[in-house]
């Protein structure tokens, strides 16, 4: 009488000679390429990025990035938050990132029968800039602020469902509303080696010590977020975490309750006036 179960069985007569034979040789090959593996192939699952990760939003600014972000799938909720942000009405509007002054007049679109000319283009490309930066916020970011006594304090800051609320926290029990539709400037300074320069100033030297320092500026505070990345700030899209990009070009109206663009920039010299929080 046998005390083995049939599934033991069958597992010992698989490792066998027999077994092996009974079930016929067979042959596997394996093909070994030293050439790069395509750009389509999937990522592992150690290598790809984390879908979950709130502490860093890729921000897409660009042509390339445009197409990709209005080509990325949204939720109900985000679909009906863009329904609701249009560009304010400007005189004139700023030119997109990765898009020169002679190539945005030049540009055009065939949309069906309809050839859009360079200024609708332009707008176009700003509001789907202005309605990705508005859904960042709305789904919160992290950044790094410079406090009244020049210390760095690492924030989280989001837009509320209103659209014209800004929360910050400070990551130590206290949170903040700033309600965007009093703030009166948003502008741009550059910190070179402990020296102050306004936005667009040549620098005397391309020191590592270069901050781009995005300043919202309401009635009785000031905000101020620093930005490590020089040609995040110059709108050349190639850095992802630019804020100050949007904020120099048009989704700053975002921090303005979708109010007018300020692009009047007054700086005096030495170090701006004290930033509150």
């Amino acid at each position: 009488m046998s005390l083995l179960t049939p599934r033991l069985d069958w597992i010992l007569g698989c490792c066998t000679a027999g077994g092996c034979e009974a079930h016929g040789q067979t042959e596997f090959q394996v093909q070994l390429s030293s050439e790069p593996a395509p750009a389509h192939s999937a990522k592992h699952l150690l290598t790809s990025g984390d879908s979950f990760d709130i502490t860093f939003t890729p921000r897409l600014f660009g042509t390339q990035g445009l197409s990709r972000a209005s080509n990325a799938p949204f939720t109900p909720r985000q679909r009906d938050l863009r329904a609701q942000l249009e560009l304010p009405s400007l005189q004139t509007y700023p030119v997109p990132p990765n898009l020169g002054p002679e190539a945005a007049e030049e540009a055009e679109k065939r949309v069906g029968a309809k050839v859009q000319k360079g200024a609708e283009v332009r707008k176009e490309r700003l509001l789907e800039m202005y309605r990705e930066f508005a859904l960042d916020l709305h789904t919160g970011m992290y950044l790094t602020q410079l406090t009244s006594n020049r210390d760095y304090a690492d924030i989280h800051v989001q837009l509320m469902e209103d659209l014209t609320t800004l929360k910050l926290d400070q990551s130590n029990g206290r949170i903040i509303e700033f309600p965007l539709t009093n703030v009166s400037k948003v502008y741009r300074i550059v910190k070179n080696d402990d020296k102050w320069y306004a936005a667009g100033t040549p620098l005397p030297n391309s020191s590592t010590n270069t901050e781009q320092i995005v300043v919202v500026e309401f009635m009785r505070r000031k905000l101020a977020f620093v930005f490590k990345e020089l040609q995040a700030t110059k709108g050349e899209g190639k850095k992802v975490t630019s804020f100050s990009t949007a904020a120099d070009s048009q989704a700053c109206s975002v921090l303005k309750g979708l109010g007018q663009n300020n692009d009047r920039t007054r700086m005096k010299e030495g170090i701006p006036r004290q930033f509150c929080t």
